[in-house]
C-alpha cells in the first residue's frame, strides 16, 4: 500500500482536511527568500480554512538554517618526533608542576608578586611550550606518575624572567628541595610524552601516560640501593608539588637525603680514581667501614707509589672552576678560574704520595675581564687578581667571556666524555657562570669539594678552602685569586681520596 492510499484510509471522512496546504513543499523546492508562513494556525479556530492572522505574517529577513552538528573533540597535540627532541645529556630534569608554584612556594614580597602576575597567573605558565617527560614513582610513594621537564628549560625561562625583571631567581640543586632530579644511570628513566602549550594539552598528554609495568614494584637485589636513592629523590620531587609547609619529621627527612647523596658523592669518587671497583657503585658495596671516622672505604689498602687497582669508571675529565665578581656589583664578573684533570691522561700513572703526581698533571687558566682590569676587592675578601701562580693571567674581553669559558669548560666533549664539575661550594660559582650565559647543562655529575671534605672527616660543618688545604698538608698561596683557586680546589679534590693528613682528622 503506497502513501496515498494510506492518506485516504485515515481521511476518507474529512475531503477538506485532505485538501488543505499545509505550506509544507519538498526540500529541493526551498528556496532562501520563499515567504514562509508561521506554523502557529491553529486549524480549529479556521474551519473554513482561512489563514489566520499569524499565518498572513512574512518574515523580513531569510530563513536560517541552523546546523545541529557537536564541534569536533579538540585534537591531541602532535608529539614530536624523535629526532626534534633531545634527553638531557645531564640526566637533570625539574618537576613540572612544582615549577608551575615557584614563586608561591620559593619567593616572598612584592617580587613574588611581579613574577607570578607577569609569568605564572592565569595560566600563562602553561601557555609556554614545555617538552613533558614522566617517570612512575616507586611504589612505596603510590607508584604515581611524575611530570617532568628538562632542568635546562626551566634555567632559560627563570633566565628570561631575570632579563625582564632584573633579578636573580635560579633553582636550589640541593636534592632535598626536590626541583632538580639527576636520574643517574641505573635508575628508572624519564619517557618522552609530547610537546604542550596550553594546559589543556598538558592534561590531554596525561591520559596518555600507561600504568607502571609488572617490574616497577620489584627491583632487582643488586639494586636495591640504588633504588633507594632513586625513591628518596622522588619523594622530595613529590613533596616539592605539595602546597603545605614540611613539618619537623619531613625535615629530619631532608636532612637525611642529604646525607645519603653526600655518601653516594664519595662513592663515585671513589670509582672514578680507581679506587674502588666499578661494579661497587650499582650499590653492592658493604658500607660498614663508613662508621670509622676519618677513613676512606676502600676495597684493598692504596699503594700511593703502584697504578690505583681499578679502572677509573667512566674516565671522566674534571673541570674546577672558581668566579670572582666585583663585591660592589655582583653583576660585574671579574675573574673566571678554570682546572682540568683528565683521567685518561693517569692511565698506569701512580698517583704518588698526598696525590702529588696527579696534582702536577693538572692544567690550570686564569681568565680576567679586561674592561674590569682596575677592580681589585678588599672589603670583604683580599683580592689578588695580578697573582696568579700556575702560568700567565689571560686578557678576555667581556664580549668575549661566554665563548672562552665555554673553551675552557671542553663543553664540545659533552657527548663524548663524562664530564664531572668540581667546584667549593660549587652552587655560587654556578650560579655566576649563569649570569654571565653559561650553562653548564653538559656536565653529566658535580662535586662540591666543601661537602666532600665534610663527608669524609665527619665533621658538622663545612671549611673553607683554606682550612681544606691545611688539614690536606697543602700549602696555597694567594687565595681568593680564582685561577689559583680552581687549581688548589682540584688538588684538594685528588689528596682527599690518597690519604692525606689523616692523622689531623677529627
Amino acid at each position: 500500500m503506497g502513501p496515498e492510499e494510506r492518506l485516504k484510509l485515515l481521511f476518507a471522512q474529512d475531503e477538506d482536511l485532505l485538501k488543505l496546504d499545509t505550506g509544507r513543499r519538498p526540500a529541493n523546492e526551498f528556496r532562501p527568500d520563499d515567504n514562509i508562513e508561521s506554523p502557529q494556525a491553529e486549524l480549529t479556530e479556521n474551519p473554513e480554512n482561512r489563514p489566520s492572522a499569524t499565518t498572513t505574517q512574512q518574515t523580513s529577513q531569510p530563513t536560517q538554517i541552523v546546523s545541529l552538528e557537536l564541534p569536533s573533540p579538540p585534537e591531541l597535540p602532535t608529539p614530536v618526533p624523535a629526532d626534534e627532541h633531545v634527553f638531557p645529556t645531564n640526566g637533570q630534569f625539574s618537576p613540572l608542576l612544582a615549577i608551575a608554584k615557584y614563586p608561591y612556594r620559593h619567593m616572598k614580597g612584592s617580587l613574588s608578586q611581579e613574577v607570578s602576575s607577569r609569568f605564572f597567573d592565569a595560566g600563562k605558565f602553561w601557555n609556554r611550550s614545555w617538552d613533558i617527560y614522566f617517570v612512575h614513582a616507586p611504589a612505596s610513594l603510590g607508584s604515581r606518575f611524575m611530570l617532568l621537564t628538562p632542568t635546562n628549560k626551566v634555567n632559560a625561562f627563570l633566565e628570561e624572567i631575570n632579563r625582564a625583571l632584573k633579578c636573580e631567581l635560579s633553582l636550589p640543586t640541593d636534592m632535598s628541595a626536590g626541583l632538580v632530579l639527576s636520574f643517574k644511570d641505573g635508575y628508572p628513566q624519564p619517557v618522552y610524552l609530547g610537546r604542550s602549550t596550553t594546559r589543556e594539552t598538558k592534561e590531554q598528554l596525561e591520559l596518555h601516560i600507561p600504568t607502571p609495568s609488572s617490574e616497577h614494584n620489584r627491583p632487582s637485589g643488586d639494586m636495591d640501593e640504588e633504588y633507594a636513592a632513586f625513591e628518596t629523590m622522588m619523594e622530595a620531587a613529590i613533596e616539592a608539588t605539595r602546597n603545605k609547609k614540611k613539618s619537623s619529621k619531613q625535615k629530619q627527612l631532608m636532612r637525611t637525603m642529604k646525607e645519603l647523596d653526600m655518601k653516594q658523592m664519595v662513592q663515585r669518587m671513589q670509582c672514578y680514581f680507581g679506587l674502588r671497583s666499578m661494579d661497587d657503585i650499582e650499590g653492592t658495596a658493604d658500607m660498614a667501614d663508613w662508621d670509622t671516622p676519618g677513613t676512606v672505604p676502600t676495597v684493598q689498602p692504596l699503594d700511593a707509589t703502584k697504578a690505583v687497582p681499578y679502572p677509573f669508571w667512566r674516565e671522566p675529565v674534571f673541570i674546577s672552576i672558581d668566579v670572582e665578581s666585583n663585591e660592589r656589583c655582583h653583576s660585574q664578573v671579574t675573574e673566571v678560574g678554570v682546572s682540568v684533570l683528565d683521567m685518561q691522561s693517569l692511565v698506569g700513572i701512580p698517583p704518588g704520595v698526598n696525590g702529588d703526581q696527579w696534582r702536577s698533571r693538572i692544567q690550570s687558566r686564569h681568565l680576567r675581564v679586561r674592561e674590569y682590569g682596575h677592580i681589585v676587592n678588599h672589603e670583604f675578601v683580599s683580592g689578588c687578581p695580578g697573582m696568579f701562580q700556575f702560568g700567565e693571567s689571560e686578557w678576555v674581553l667581556q664580549r668575549d667571556l661566554v665563548d672562552v669559558v665555554r673553551s675552557s669548560l671542553r663543553l664540545e666533549d659533552a657527548l663524548n666524555r663524562r664530564l664531572v664539575l668540581v667546584g667549593h661550594n660549587l652552587s655560587a660559582d654556578v650560579k655566576y657562570l649563569k649570569q654571565v650565559g653559561v650553562d653548564v647543562g653538559g656536565f653529566r655529575d658535580q662535586i662540591d669539594t666543601a661537602q666532600m671534605f665534610r663527608k669524609l672527616r665527619k665533621e658538622e660543618s663545612v671549611r673553607s678552602l683554606g682550612a681544606v688545604l691545611a688539614k690536606l698538608d697543602i700549602r696555597g698561596w694567594y687565595l681568593h685569586n680564582v685561577g689559583n683557586d680552581a687549581r688548589y680546589t682540584m688538588e684538594a679534590l685528588v689528596a682527599s681520596f690518597m690519604g692525606a693528613g689523616e692523622e689531623n682528622s677529627t
